[in-house]
Order: C-alpha cells, then sequence, then structure tokens
C-alpha cells in the first residue's frame, strides 16, 4: 500500500505565503487605519453620538457589500478581485487624505467615506478569504484559520500603538499608512502565479439568484450551522461592542490616543497567544467545547467592565477577552470551511458575515448613545447579555457539542451527512 502523502508545510507553499505578505501589508495598514478612524472622527466632530454614527454607517457599507461580494467571489477570478480591492482601497484613502487636509472634512463625508471603504471591502475583498481553501490542504485548514488570527493579532499588537501615535504627529498620517498597506497588497498579489476561478472549468454558468438560493438553502438545512451563526453573532455584537464602549468611554475620559492604543496591543499579544494555542487545541479539545467556553469568558468580562475599573484591570479583561477568540474563529471557522465546498466559499462566507454581522453596525452606535443616556455600566451590561445568550444557545443544541477535535472533522462530517464530494480539480490549479 502507497505511503500516505504528507502536505507541504504551509511555510514552504509559496504561493500561499505570497497570499499571506499580501494579506498582512493590507492588515498593518487597516489596522491602523481602523483604530484611529473613530478617533479622528471624535477629533472633527467632538461628539460621541455623531462618532457612534459614522461608525454605524461604515458598518452598514460592510453589510450591504456582503451578499453581493459573495456571489462575485464565486462567478469571478478571485485574484483579479483582490487586486481591484487593493486598488480601490488605495484610492478612498487618498481622498480621505485630501478632504482631512482642506478641512472639508464634516460627519456626512467621513461618513460617505467609510461607507465607501467598507463597502468596497467586502464586495471586493471576500475573493481573498475564498482563495484559502483552493491554497491549502483541507487537512491544513485548522492551522492556516490560526495562522490567520495569529497574523491579525500580531499586527494588532502594533497597529494600536502606531496608530495612535501616527495620529498624535499628524490626523493624516493613519489613512496614509492605509493607502501604503493598499498598494503593498495589490503588489503581492500581483507576485502569485495561480489563477483561481470558483469553478470546474466548462461547468455550466447559472444565474445570481440560483447562486444565492443555492448557498442559502446549503447553510438553512442543518440545524449546526444555525447554531454556529447565531454563536458568530452573539461575538461580533457583544465582543465589538465592548472594546467600542471602552474606546469611547476612554476617549471622553481625556486618555490619550497612545495609552488607548496600548490596551489595543494588550488585547492582539491576548489573541497572539490563543493563536499560538490554537492549533493544539484544536487538535485535542473537542471543537464544540472550543466554540462556547471562551464565549462565556467574555461575557464575564463583559460584567466585569461594567463596574468601570482602571486601565490596568481594563487591559487584563482584555488579555481574557482576546485569549479565546482564536479558539472560536479555528474551531467552529475552521470546521465551517471545512464542510462548505469550495465553489460555495464565496458565498457562504458572505451570507455567513451578513447573519453574524448584521446587528455589528448596532455595536458602535449602542456604545455612542448607552454611555451619552445611560452610562458605563448599563451599556456594558448589554453587550454581556447579548454574549451570554450567545453562549446559551451553544449549550442547549446538541449539534454543536457533539462536534469532536480536528483530526476526526471528516469522519464526522461524513457520518452527519455534513461532507460534500468535490471534483478534485475543483481545488486545484486552474
Amino acid at each position: 500500500m502507497a505511503a500516505e502523502q504528507v502536505p507541504t508545510p504551509l511555510r514552504r507553499n509559496p504561493e500561499y505565503l505570497r497570499w499571506l505578505i499580501g494579506d498582512l501589508l493590507l492588515d498593518i495598514g487597516t489596522g491602523i487605519g481602523a483604530f484611529a478612524f473613530p478617533l479622528v472622527t471624535f477629533m472633527v466632530t467632538e461628539d460621541l453620538g455623531i462618532t457612534g454614527l459614522v461608525a454605524l454607517v461604515q458598518g452598514l457599507g460592510a453589510l450591504v457589500g456582503l451578499i453581493p461580494g459573495g456571489l462575485l467571489a464565486d462567478r469571478a477570478e478571485r485574484r483579479r478581485l483582490r487586486l481591484l480591492a487593493g486598488v480601490l482601497g488605495a484610492a478612498v484613502q487618498a481622498v480621505l487624505v485630501i478632504v482631512l487636509l482642506t478641512g472639508v472634512a464634516g460627519a456626512v463625508v467621513l461618513a460617505a467615506l467609510a461607507f465607501a471603504d467598507r463597502f468596497r471591502e467586502t464586495l471586493l475583498g471576500s475573493a481573498s478569504n475564498a482563495m484559502l481553501k483552493q491554497l491549502v490542504p483541507t487537512t491544513q485548514l485548522p492551522r492556516a484559520v490560526s495562522v490567520n488570527q495569529g497574523r491579525q493579532a500580531a499586527v494588532e499588537m502594533a497597529a494600536g500603538p502606531a496608530g495612535g501615535a501616527l495620529l498624535g504627529l499628524s490626523i493624516v498620517f493613519p489613512p496614509l499608512a492605509q493607502l501604503l498597506g493598499n498598494l503593498g497588497s495589490v503588489i503581492a498579489t500581483l507576485s502569485m502565479r495561480r489563477r483561481y476561478h470558483p469553478r470546474v472549468a466548462g461547468t455550466e454558468r447559472t444565474k445570481v439568484g440560483e447562486d444565492l438560493r443555492e448557498a442559502l438553502g446549503w447553510m438553512i438545512s442543518q440545524p449546526l450551522r444555525l447554531q454556529i451563526l447565531a454563536i458568530a453573532s452573539s461575538v461580533n455584537l457583544g465582543a465589538n461592542g465592548l472594546i467600542f464602549a471602552v474606546l469611547l468611554s476612554l476617549a471622553s475620559d481625556g486618555v490619550s490616543a497612545t495609552r488607548i492604543g496600548l490596551l489595543n496591543t494588550v488585547l492582539a499579544a491576548a489573541i497572539l497567544l490563543g493563536a499560538v494555542l490554537a492549533p493544539r487545541l484544536v487538535d485535542t479539545v473537542p471543537t464544540g467545547m472550543l466554540a462556547i467556553a471562551p464565549v462565556v469568558l467574555m461575557a464575564l468580562v463583559g460584567v466585569f467592565l461594567a463596574v468601570d475599573p482602571g486601565m490596568i484591570w481594563i487591559g487584563v479583561a482584555y488579555a481574557v477577552l482576546g485569549v479565546g477568540i482564536p479558539a472560536i474563529n479555528a474551531s467552529s471557522q475552521g470546521f465551517f470551511t471545512h464542510i462548505t465546498p469550495v465553489a460555495m466559499q464565496g458565498r457562504v462566507s458572505s451570507l455567513m458575515r451578513v447573519v453574524s454581522s448584521a446587528l455589528m453596525p448596532l455595536a458602535p452606535a449602542v456604545a455612542g448613545w448607552g454611555l451619552d443616556l445611560l452610562g458605563v455600566m448599563p451599556t456594558m451590561l448589554v453587550f454581556a447579555s447579548v454574549l451570554a445568550l450567545g453562549a446559551l444557545v451553544g449549550m442547549l443544541g446538541p449539534d454543536l457539542r457533539r462536534i469532536p477535535t480536528a483530526p476526526r472533522w471528516e469522519v464526522y462530517a461524513r457520518q452527519e451527512g455534513l461532507a460534500v464530494e468535490e471534483d478534485e480539480e475543483s481545488s486545484s490549479e486552474r
């Protein structure tokens, strides 16, 4: 019997590394820009409520672009879409720099640019993650997801302090950094040698409506998939709401952007630690437990933040909040990607993000208005309750709890009717 072929390690996969470098450069710029943008908005408008409203509009831009972006990623060559995303991202940041320098940046202008940038990101950027299953073997997906989480965490460790420091020097430096990150992504993507068509050559083209119905039907056909979506929704709204509320509360108290950035560094360091641990945890701890337990911890963090602790204790809370995020993503997102066909990666990923992020734009608005009208404690408890509800959904339903460790995913998926037979060519270079 022939020996089983061992997949090439990720660090020796040149095409994957080109893809990773492009995403890394993009993340560096985007991380700096994303951290600084609410503070830029607050500096321009000097109003917490308006700052939250601009962030709400920004989130709506992402939401509107998700479904069209998923359809595009499953109908057009994905490398080309990634290139276009980088070029247009650089253009939007160039416009932001100009309006800030000329003094015409107001709430409406900032909201419009924020909406346009996030719409562009989800409309075209969805193709990048949809490429992952074509870049690495299925058995390496949990590790690849963990690497992505670790990469993002490492970037966040530097992005917060860097964003705060750059903002302290000039209001235009953070968007300039984001512009350069987009250009770096373009250069790295141009170096990729393969083409990433979502479908096997010769496959009959389908209508957009049929594609959307197919992906939606696939998602709702199993209670397990709905459970994963419910937990993801609670984490997106609850955790992001807590972080945004802390940011606005500290900013309104006069805490410097640099010190706030240090809290983001703590959060990112915790996420990085979690990303280092996640591959081993996914291989040794049942996926169901990894998807639920960290959400319980996040809810407890929300209750703790409600007592309005000092900066050091907020840092401790951020560490607890961040260390469990990679385990959730590597387990639930890794398993979800594992059972999703290559030809549906874009649509399913976008639909999942639409459902899980549908309430997320409310996070900054609720945080801003909640702090203005109610204060710190009620606002934090609202977000803690959202997280507790997500954990409850995971614990009450048996489907998620039964998912085993990553090495047994393939067998389990086949036993439960979750696996999809795919043409070998659908995962290969075209």
